[in-house]
This record gives C-alpha cells, structure tokens and sequence, in this order.
C-alpha cells in the first residue's frame, strides 16, 4: 500500500513538474496548444476512459482555454503511431501566460486531483506555440 501511495505522489509530482514551464515565452509566439496523453492504470477501461472525457471537457468553463478536444485513442497498425495511451486532449490558449494562469486554476486543479490522480498510471505533456 506504501508502496503505491509512493508511486502516485511521484507521478503527481512528475505531472505538476511538466506543466508548469519557468522559460519565458517568445515575445512573437503564436497559440499555445496544450497536449495531454493519459494512460490509464486500468487500460481500456471505459468507466474511467469517459469519467476522463467528462472532466476535460469541463475545463471550457475556465476563461483562459480558447479550445478543446478530447477523446480516445485510435488503434493503428502503423509503428510510427503510438497508440498505447488511452485518452488524448489538447487545449488552446492565445498566449503562454493564459496557459500558466490555466494551470493553476481551481477547476484544473480539481479536475488532476479528484479524476486525473486516481485513474492515471502515466501523463505525457507537449506544449507548443503555433507558428505564425
């Protein structure tokens, strides 16, 4: 039990570290897009696979996000393609600090710690700007 206790905290940590970028932004910097791929402890689990669409969705409602998708993973035979993630997102925000005042929000907060904590073995982040 310790043991995996210690393991989601490490993930938890990991998680929050990746968000959270401390370089100062390109003053010509385009969108920021915001992707998010989650694995599930429980893969495929569609309980959980929707309980992860429902919570992202959410997040519209907090005034920073321009834009959302999520949804699921789609099976490919191609080895380019990595499809072993279970849930993908990715959110836009019109510039880096709106992305910084998006993660510290309380409804993003909620949404990692009540659905994102307890249903994910693994989270991969990718942030970039839109090339204008």
């Amino acid at each position: 039990m310790i043991m995996r206790i210690s393991i989601i905290i490490v993930l938890l940590c990991v998680y929050m570290l990746g968000c959270v970028s401390v370089a100062e932004p390109n003053q010509s910097e385009g969108e920021i897009v915001h992707v998010v791929l989650i694995w599930l402890h429980e893969s495929g689990n569609e309980e959980q696979v929707n309980q992860v669409i429902s919570i992202s969705r959410e997040l519209i409602d907090i005034p920073e996000v321009q834009e959302i998708r999520v949804g699921r993973s789609i099976p490919s035979h191609r080895a380019i393609v990595d499809d072993s993630f279970d849930v993908g997102l990715y959110i836009i925000f019109s510039s880096h600090e709106e992305l910084q005042r998006y993660l510290v929000h309380p409804k993003h907060q909620e949404a990692v710690q009540t659905v994102l904590q307890p249903l994910a073995k693994k989270l991969v982040v990718y942030d970039f700007s839109v090339a204008n």
